[in-house]
């Protein structure tokens, strides 16, 4: 964001640098700081299994919202889905 407090640093884009500040370390974040990455890069640096489904998704839903606050709610249902479900134990 042009002038925001948190932006891309070296060769980590904006959530990462937002993720590396947090105070404690939150895995399920990570997870998604690397997917994020490397759609914004548009890198292949952390080959998470699940960045080209996220990358089709949240092309999905700048595709099918034209409506700004309709895009931001569903790729943030979208994010919080994929956080918890990175929040899970494997059984």
């Amino acid at each position: 964001m042009f002038e925001g407090e948190f932006t891309h640093q070296g060769d980590l884009c904006t959530f990462e640098v937002l993720v590396a500040s947090l105070p404690q370390p939150d895995p399920a974040l990570q997870a998604i700081a690397e997917i994020v990455h490397d759609i914004d890069l548009k890198e292949e640096r952390y080959q998470r299994p699940e960045t080209a489904g996220i990358a089709r998704l949240l092309a999905g839903i700048c595709l099918v919202g034209v409506d700004d606050e309709l895009r931001l709610a569903r790729g943030a249902a979208l994010f919080d889905v994929l956080y918890e479900s990175f929040q899970l134990k494997p059984k």
